[in-house]
């Protein structure tokens, strides 16, 4: 006699690590006979992931400071995010055989100050994606190619110039790239367009979490200006596929 218990509708089980199934036989039981059980087998399908991990090593050229690290955006108070945040991006993927489609993006992300990003989307996402990454006053830049996601961890560094599409990334000098800043109006160009809003706030003494804050400091003032105008002279935009 075969009877077959389905446990997938029970709701506290799906997902679960660690099922305990307890069971109560009423009557009498032998070690001989018939009054025994015994052959008792649980099957269990295998649990499918819901998410999968991205690591995303990146840094950022207003925030910089020397040997891979990156100080904390500042902002009216001090420190803008907790901990080792240095500040927030965007991830976007975009498609492998098509960029201009944006397949899934992950808004508000930590940047640590270590240039790590680690962060989680829906095991779903499988296919060859491009990694592009946004800063609220940075050159968006992407991977040099799609990157395959086809794993349950997924990691990409952009540590050369060669791992950003066109090469878009700066030297440092010091065994460290980073993406360009400057591009305070998100336009994809570094040009006069981002100087004018940097000069209205220096002039109105704006401080604190600005997106014309280009290195962070929590002031609007030649710091930001230098970096700016270095990008505008050397025509920095962004590059993608």
């Amino acid at each position: 006699l075969l009877r077959t218990l389905d446990l997938g509708s029970i709701d506290a089980v799906d997902q679960a690590a660690e099922v305990y199934v307890r069971l109560t036989v009423s009557g009498a039981t032998g070690a001989t006979g018939n009054n025994r059980i015994d052959n008792i087998v649980l099957d269990a399908t295998p649990a499918t992931p819901l998410t999968k991990d991205l690591n995303v090593s990146v840094f950022l050229e207003g925030l910089y400071e020397s040997a891979g690290t990156m100080h904390k955006a500042q902002g009216s108070s001090g420190d803008q995010f907790p901990g080792t945040v240095a500040d927030k991006v965007t991830i976007e993927l975009h498609d492998g055989s098509n960029y201009s489609t944006i397949v899934y993006s992950i808004p508000d992300v930590d940047l640590n100050q270590d240039g790590s990003i680690a962060t989680t989307l829906p095991a779903a996402y499988n296919g060859d994606y491009y990694i592009t990454i946004v800063h609220r006053n940075s050159i968006t830049t992407t991977t040099a190619s799609p990157v395959s996601f086809s794993g349950s961890a997924i990691s990409y560094a952009f540590d050369a110039a060669a791992k950003a599409y066109g090469s878009n990334l700066l030297d440092k000098n010091d065994g460290f790239f980073v993406i360009y800043g400057g591009d305070v109006n998100q336009d994809g160009s570094i040009d006069s367009g981002d100087v004018t809003p940097f000069d209205n706030d220096q002039f109105n003494y704006v401080t604190g979490y600005a997106v014309t804050d280009v290195n962070g400091d929590g002031s609007i003032d030649s710091g930001d200006g230098t970096i700016i105008d270095n990008n505008q002279f050397s025509y920095i935009y962004a590059m993608f596929p």
